[in-house]
């Protein structure tokens, strides 16, 4: 019980943590937009709750084989659920005059996985999808969703950075939903050895995007809507 209500605490403390870090680093001129980034990122979720129903419908969430176990986990988990938080970042946050680059992108995309943390963790726990749950997944899932976020975020915003929006936010989509099947495949599989390989590399990956983010941001740029 213990494990469990820390897994659930994780995205709430890390994303007070993540606001406190923003109010002391950033000069907010509004909250609005941070605001809605928790709030409408509740939300999004219901890609991956429509993916999972059609394949359920389907019979596709029967595990029987490497097939389908491969395409529930990166197509129905992985697109499922990045497509969400890809659609709120890119056109409506990208769109707003203080969206500048990868860091805004990090930021915001940070915000917006942990409030789809906050909703489908629950919901993976209640056995609602065709993952039975362990100790490994409840500790990893909210810190691989925010190393997802970054990924998805840094190239976002590059998109905005370099007036190369196509391309780059197809990069941080494409990114984001391969390596969130990729960790949801791992854990199908209880291979420890690939899942902590997997894991260090992934964090490798995530810290140095948010390095190169925060080298490329304005020095006086403040958050603002």
């Amino acid at each position: 019980m213990s494990t469990i209500t820390l897994s659930i605490l994780q995205p709430v403390l890390i994303g007070t943590v993540l606001l406190l870090y923003l109010r002391y680093k950033f000069h907010i001129e509004s909250w609005k937009l941070i605001k809605q980034t928790l709030v409408f990122g509740l939300f999004t979720f219901g890609f991956l709750f429509i993916f999972d129903q059609i394949a359920a419908v389907r019979g596709i969430d029967e595990l029987r084989n490497l097939k389908r176990t491969g395409f529930y986990s990166f197509v129905v988990v992985g697109f499922g659920s990045e497509l969400g938080k890809f659609i709120l970042l890119r056109y409506y946050f990208l769109r707003q005059k203080s969206f500048k680059g990868p860091l805004d992108g990090i930021i915001y995309g940070l915000l917006i996985g942990i409030a789809f943390t906050l909703v489908t963790l629950p919901l993976f726990m209640s056995g609602w999808f065709s993952k039975p749950m362990d100790l490994t997944f409840l500790i990893t899932f909210p810190i691989a969703n925010l190393s997802f976020a970054i990924i998805m975020g840094f190239f976002t915003g590059m998109g905005k950075y370099r007036h190369n929006r196509f391309i780059d936010s197809m990069t941080g989509l494409g990114a984001a939903s391969f390596f969130h099947g990729f960790y949801f495949f791992i854990n199908l599989t209880d291979e420890f050895t690939i899942f902590a390989l997997y894991g260090a590399g992934l964090l490798i990956i995530a810290f140095m995007l948010l390095v190169k983010s925060i080298n490329l941001k304005e020095e006086d740029k403040p958050i603002k809507s």
